[in-house]
């Protein structure tokens, strides 16, 4: 496996006009004289930004004071979702014949075994007034 060679093809280079222009160096350096001469140098405005009135600056303010609360509830309601589905689990210690028990009915009803757990979990729960 061969490295892949640079040539000078792959690089960007200036075209020929501006090399010209540095080259010709008497003719900027003669516009530079003239400008030193007049004793002024071209002269960019800068455009001024207008002043908002107090009452704007303010309902902007609370424009992005209201959005920023309205985010701040949105995440809030949203990591209290999450932790409502968060899964909490329970050690649950069974012999070996109610074990294969639980396996052979969630094998059959092609369930999960966790899930026939909660559902009787749930059922004795709520016949004992829990």
């Amino acid at each position: 496996m061969n490295k892949p060679s640079l040539d000078l093809d792959d690089f960007i280079i200036a075209s020929n006009a501006v090399k010209a222009d540095h080259n010709a160096g008497g003719a900027n350096a003669r516009s530079v004289e003239g400008l030193a001469e007049e004793g002024s140098a071209p002269s960019v405005e800068a455009p001024i930004l207008a002043k908002l009135s107090q009452s704007v600056r303010q309902q902007k303010a609370t424009t992005r004071a209201i959005a920023g609360e309205g985010a701040r509830l949105a995440l809030k309601n949203l990591k209290r979702a999450k932790e409502r589905d968060a899964k909490f689990y329970v050690n649950v210690a069974l012999n070996y014949e109610t074990k294969m028990r639980l396996k052979t009915a969630a094998h059959e009803n092609d369930v999960k075994m966790t899930v026939i757990m909660q559902a009787a979990i749930d059922f004795y729960l709520k016949e004992n007034g829990y």
